[in-house]
C-alpha cells in the first residue's frame, strides 16, 4: 500500500467541489444568491452552450474591494458570519464561504468588482484553483464572474454532463426560481445570444409567475396570504388542470431561500389532495416567512434541505392555509349544473314533483339493469341534437343512464356529463360529516356486538392514543386485552363502513403521522372514513338510492373531485365527441 499523505490543498478543494458544484446550473445558483446577498437589484446571467463552455453573471450590487479579492475565493471566507452563534438565525442565502473557493477549483474563474466609493475596480483570475494577483480594471459598479472551461480538467466529472440545451434548461430553472421570490430585483438570462427569460425590477409576483408558469396559468392562480407573528405565508397556485406528475412547478421558499424538503412537500399534497388528483403537484409558488432562529439551513452544502424547530405548526399551516385557501375558491364550484335538479324537478312521468327528502339509500344488484336498449338509443340521440330528453327516453333518477353499475351519463347544454357514483358519494360522505363536525360530534351507531381486530401490542397503544380523536369522529375503541381492539361504534350515516377495514385505515394514518397535529389525523380520517362508506364501482344503485344521492349532492361546497382528488364529474363538449370521431 502506498504510505498515508496529506493531499494537496488545490486537490482537498475539488474534492470538496462535489458537494456545491455539480453542473453548471449549480455555479449559476451560487453566483446568483451572492449578488442577491450583495445587495443586488439587476443581475444578468449570460451562458455560452448551456453553461459549460462559459457562464458569465453581472450584478450591480455593493462589490468587493481589492484588497479581499483573494480572500473571497479562499475556503471557508465568508462577510455573512463571525461567530458559531451566528448559525442559531442565519437570514442571508449564502454564509458557507465555500461557493466561490469550489468554483474556482474546478474551473476557470474571473472576478471584476467595483465598490460603490472606489473609482476604479480590480480583477483577480483563478485557473483551477491556481490563484493569480490582484489587478487594477475598469468596471462599473458591481461584481462580474466569469466561469470558463467547467469541469476540463476533472474529465471524471465532465463526462457527467448532459447535452447543452438540457443544462441550459437547468440554469435557466434556477434564475426563475429566485426570479419569482425576489421582487425588486431585475433578473436576465441568455444562452449562446438567444434571451430565455427576464423580468423587470418593478414586475409584480402576478408578472414574474406569468414569466415562469406562462400567463395563461398566471391569470387563473389564486391568491394566498396568511400573515402571522412568528410564521407567515404566501401563495400563488395554479388551476387543477395544470397540475403535473412531476414537482418542477412546486417553488416552495423558506425567507427568500428556494428549498425542496420531502415533507413540505407531502404538507403541500395534503393541502391540495381534495382538488389536485392522485399522484400529481400542484402548480404552486409558496413562500415562508419565519423567524430564523427557528430554522436550521445548515444542513447540506447546496442549501436546499432545512430543518424546523416547529415541525408540526409549520407544516400544519401549509396544510390548513391550502385547504382554507381552496375551499373558497371558484375551483369548489359546479360548472354544469346541480346533480340534484332533475330530481327535484321531474318525475318519470314527465310531471312536477316537490323538492322533497328522499329516503335513506338501498344499495343492491338487481336482475337486469331497467335500462332498454331503445331508451340507450334515444340518449345517445339527444346527445348528438344538444337536445333535452323527452320523458319517455328518460331512464332511471331523471336524465341520468348507469353504465356499468359506475358511470352516470346526462346530457347537458354544449356537450354530456359523466359522473363516477363512487366518487360523488365520497364526497357527499366527507361534506355531511363535516357538518356534523361544525355542528358538534359526528352521530354514533353503537355496534351490538363489537368488532374485533387482532394487532400487536405496539399498534393497540397508538391508536388508542389518538382514541379521543376517534370518539370525536363517531368511532368508538377501547382495548379489548393484551393485543385486541374493540370497535364499539361507527358513524351513523356510514351504513357500508367496515370496522376492520376503517381500523387498519387508522393504524395507517397513524403510524404515517406521529408527529401529526389532530386536526391533521382528525382530517385523515374523514377521508378514509367517506371513502370506505360509499358506494363502490360496479354496485347497482337503484332508482331510490340513486334519486337520494343525487339530492343529497345537490348543494355540496365542492362537487369537483372526491375526497383523494379523482373527478367527481367530467364534461365531454361536443367538440370532443366531433373529435373522437375524426369530424374534428
Amino acid at each position: 500500500m502506498s504510505p498515508i499523505r496529506k493531499l494537496d490543498a488545490v486537490v482537498v478543494d475539488q474534492i470538496a467541489a462535489g458537494e456545491v458544484v455539480e453542473r453548471p446550473s449549480s455555479v449559476v445558483k451560487e453566483l446568483v444568491e451572492n449578488a442577491l446577498d450583495a445587495g443586488a437589484t439587476s443581475i444578468d446571467v449570460i451562458l455560452l452552450d448551456g453553461g459549460l463552455r462559459r457562464i458569465e453573471v453581472r450584478d450591480n450590487g455593493h462589490g468587493i474591494v481589492a484588497a479581499e479579492l483573494v480572500l473571497a475565493v479562499t475556503s471557508h471566507a465568508t462577510s455573512k458570519l463571525s461567530s458559531s452563534a451566528d448559525l442559531e438565525a442565519i437570514a442571508s442565502l449564502g454564509f458557507r464561504g465555500e461557493a466561490l473557493a469550489s468554483i474556482a477549483s474546478v474551473a476557470r474563474l474571473e472576478v471584476i468588482s467595483r465598490t460603490p466609493h472606489n473609482p476604479a475596480g480590480a480583477s483577480l483570475k483563478v485557473d483551477f484553483g491556481v490563484v493569480g494577483e490582484v489587478r487594477d480594471a475598469a468596471a462599473v459598479k458591481g461584481t462580474r464572474f466569469i466561469v470558463a472551461d467547467l469541469f476540463a480538467e476533472l474529465p471524471a466529472r465532465r463526462k457527467f454532463m448532459k447535452q447543452a440545451s438540457t443544462e441550459a434548461g437547468h440554469c435557466v430553472a434556477w434564475v426563475e426560481r429566485l426570479a419569482l421570490v425576489h421582487e425588486g430585483v431585475a433578473f436576465r438570462c441568455e444562452n449562446n445570444g438567444r434571451l430565455m427569460f427576464e423580468v423587470r425590477a418593478d414586475d409584480d409576483l402576478s408578472a414574474r409567475c406569468a414569466s415562469v408558469f406562462g400567463a395563461h396559468i398566471a391569470q387563473r392562480m389564486i391568491a394566498l396570504d396568511r400573515p402571522g407573528e412568528g410564521l407567515s405565508c404566501s401563495a400563488r397556485i395554479g388551476p387543477p388542470e395544470s397540475a403535473r406528475r412531476d414537482a418542477r412547478r412546486v417553488h416552495l421558499f423558506l425567507n427568500g431561500r428556494w428549498v425542496r424538503d420531502a415533507r413540505l412537500l407531502r404538507a403541500v399534497r395534503e393541502g391540495v389532495k381534495e382538488y389536485v388528483p392522485i399522484g400529481y403537484y400542484p402548480t404552486l409558488f409558496l413562500a415562508l416567512h419565519l423567524d430564523p432562529e427557528r430554522v436550521d439551513v445548515n444542513v447540506h452544502p447546496q442549501k436546499t434541505e432545512v430543518r424546523f424547530r416547529d415541525e408540526r405548526i409549520v407544516f400544519g399551516t401549509v396544510v390548513s392555509t391550502l385547504r382554507q385557501c381552496l375551499a373558497a375558491s371558484t375551483w369548489a364550484t359546479r360548472s354544469v349544473g346541480v346533480f340534484g335538479s332533475a330530481v327535484a324537478e321531474t318525475s318519470s312521468s314527465g310531471g312536477a314533483t316537490s323538492s322533497h327528502s328522499f329516503p335513506a339509500p338501498s344499495w343492491q344488484r338487481p336482475d337486469d339493469l331497467r335500462t332498454s336498449s331503445a331508451q340507450r338509443l334515444d340518449l345517445a340521440s339527444a346527445v348528438a341534437a344538444q337536445l333535452p330528453l323527452t320523458s319517455a327516453a328518460q331512464p332511471a333518477a331523471a336524465e341520468f343512464l348507469s353504465i356499468a353499475n359506475t358511470f352516470l351519463f346526462r346530457p347537458v347544454a354544449g356537450g354530456v356529463e359523466i359522473i363516477d357514483q363512487h366518487a360523488l358519494h365520497e364526497r357527499v360522505n366527507l361534506e355531511e360529516l363535516r357538518r356534523e363536525i361544525r355542528q358538534g360530534q359526528v352521530v354514533m351507531q353503537p355496534l351490538l356486538v363489537p368488532a374485533l381486530v387482532d394487532l400487536s401490542r405496539t399498534e393497540l397503544e397508538l391508536l388508542l392514543g389518538w382514541q379521543k380523536t376517534f370518539l370525536r369522529l363517531g368511532v368508538d375503541v377501547d382495548a379489548f386485552g393484551a393485543t385486541t381492539l374493540a370497535i364499539r361504534g361507527v358513524p351513523a350515516r356510514l351504513t357500508r363502513l367496515h370496522p376492520e377495514k376503517l381500523v387498519m385505515d387508522l393504524l395507517e394514518m397513524a403510524a404515517e403521522n406521529r408527529a401529526a397535529s389532530p386536526e391533521m389525523i382528525q382530517e385523515e380520517m374523514l377521508f378514509s372514513m367517506a371513502c370506505r362508506g360509499a358506494v363502490m364501482a360496479g354496485d347497482y344503485v337503484d332508482r331510490e338510492a340513486l334519486q337520494s344521492l343525487l339530492q343529497r349532492g345537490a348543494n355540496l361546497p365542492q362537487d369537483r373531485t372526491c375526497a383523494h382528488g379523482r373527478p367527481v364529474r367530467i364534461l365531454l363538449s361536443i367538440e370532443d365527441l366531433e373529435k373522437a370521431f375524426f369530424r374534428r
